[in-house]
């Protein structure tokens, strides 16, 4: 079933975008939930409904919050408001998203204004914080460092983001080697790169930024590893999904 750029596979579970040909094997919370509210598309289905529909061990208001969130996020920014939180109600997913002027950038996702993109990275940092406290209490987001990639003719910035230390450490052969891919680029038209992991299923998320005369434009990739290594990061796959150009 199409929801936005989003093709939802109940047999096999996945949530596949459209755009940049990634899928999301989902966990058995989310894709309860998503399932409840696609087979109810178009009516609220009040939170009782949608917490008897997860696992029992996950029927908890928090863990309802942190799947509705978590959906919404890899729907993207454009289609995320098709999961609407009705008030004092519950949930509802629409068919179509409400009519509004939209960008007709050939760029995936468009440009959008800075107040939008502010208000994107302020929802982005409290899923982080959200899921960091339900699942690693104990732990901090640490600091982000910027490390700067000077390709063939051009500059990124990277920004990894890891909970701790530990996972920071864990994952550095594989920043390395993304790393190196971007140095090998002849271009990279973006400023920023914004890189982090989901622990629970090896998510990479990939936000990139640029500042253009029109206003800030961003895209977000969300990607299923093929290989623990990160190999399959080639020049071809970085050119084919628009992290680099010619």
């Amino acid at each position: 079933m199409q929801i936005g750029s989003c093709w939802f596979d109940i047999n096999s579970k996945t949530l596949s975008n459209l755009t940049n040909d990634t899928s999301w094997k989902m966990p058995a919370a989310e894709f309860s939930v998503l399932e409840a509210l696609v087979l109810q598309r178009g009516q609220v289905l009040s939170r009782e409904e949608l917490l008897s529909s997860m696992p029992e061990d996950k029927q908890e208001q928090a863990q309802l919050i942190l799947a509705i969130e978590r959906v919404k996020f890899y729907l993207g920014v454009e289609y995320a408001e098709l999961l609407e939180t009705v008030d004092k109600q519950g949930y509802l997913l629409h068919c179509a998203v409400k009519s509004k002027a939209r960008s007709t950038s050939s760029v995936p996702f468009g440009s959008i204004s800075a107040k939008d993109y502010f208000i994107f990275i302020v929802l982005l940092l409290g899923l982080l914080c959200l899921i960091n406290s339900l699942f690693a209490p104990s732990m901090k987001i640490n600091s982000v460092t910027e490390q700067v990639i000077t390709s063939h003719s051009s500059k990124l910035s990277l920004y990894p983001v890891f909970s701790s230390e530990k996972l920071k450490r864990e994952y550095q052969p594989q920043t390395e080697f993304l790393t190196q891919s971007l140095k090998d680029c002849t271009k990279v038209p973006w400023q920023d790169l914004f890189l982090s992991v989901s622990t629970e299923n090896n998510l990479i998320s990939m936000v990139l930024k640029r500042q253009l005369d029109a206003g800030v434009e961003m895209k977000n990739l969300k990607v299923a590893p093929l290989d623990e290594h990160w190999q399959f990061i080639t020049q071809e796959w970085l050119m084919k999904v628009g992290v680099c150009s010619e």
